[in-house]
């Protein structure tokens, strides 16, 4: 996939979704080492990207999905430990599955081989307020959207911060990271609503969708 630099159009301001990239501190919790460009791939998913100079140099020809982590200071309360263990085998499992079938290792007897390990960190899920929208934004829609929000029935989204780092096997130095942030809006009807597995899992695609991605730019693409 394209990697594009990322032009926000200024309707994205207004229209009241939750961003699809990681805020400033956000950013600066996981990585401050690292200058991170946006940028968004050919079927839209955006993200911030941090590659090192020189990696069209390295040329991998293994590909190991390592493990996903999740950083717990990060879920929120109405994600049960069950839920989140589950949820991230799930997700281990499908990154295990499309790196398997989309970046197959091959390995020679001829040339030197060179892995390249990759994993997946999971920094947030919480449960965000969904934004006033513009249609709410009048008179009458900004007194039901604050009603709603005050006595906690207004809809509520579900927003997951990850990273994907490549990691070369060799020198197991970090040759790229991707930070990006997934939402579910809406599927939250109260404060009380509890995350299930069945709405994290929605999630699922898009962010193995995102790693797939990325490790095809960085192995492939970056090399012109």
């Amino acid at each position: 996939m394209k990697l594009h630099h990322l032009f926000l159009p200024l309707s994205l301001l207004f229209t009241g979704c939750a961003s699809s990239l990681p805020n400033t501190d956000e950013v600066k919790d996981i990585d401050t080492k690292h200058y991170f460009v946006e940028s968004s791939f050919e079927d839209g998913n955006a993200g911030m990207s941090w590659i090192v100079k020189g990696a069209d140099q390295f040329d991998f020809n293994e590909f190991h999905f390592e493990k996903v982590d999740v950083d717990e200071t990060g879920v929120d309360p109405h994600v049960s430990e069950g839920v989140e263990q589950k949820f991230a085998s799930n997700l281990q499992e499908k990154l295990s599955q499309r790196v398997a079938s989309k970046l197959p290792s091959h390995k020679t007897k001829m040339l030197p081989n060179r892995a390249m390990d990759i994993s997946l960190t999971l920094y947030d899920i919480e449960d965000m307020p969904e934004n006033l929208r513009v249609t709410e934004v009048i008179p009458v829609g900004t007194v039901i959207g604050a009603i709603k929000y005050a006595t906690g029935v207004r809809d509520r989204s579900i927003r997951l911060v990850a990273s994907v780092d490549l990691i070369d096997d060799q020198s197991k130095e970090l040759i790229a990271r991707r930070l990006f942030v997934v939402n579910n809006n809406g599927v939250l009807e109260n404060d009380d609503s509890p995350i299930t597995l069945k709405m994290l899992e929605k999630n699922v695609d898009t962010i193995t969708n995102q790693a797939i991605d990325f490790v095809m730019h960085v192995a492939y693409e970056e090399k012109g």
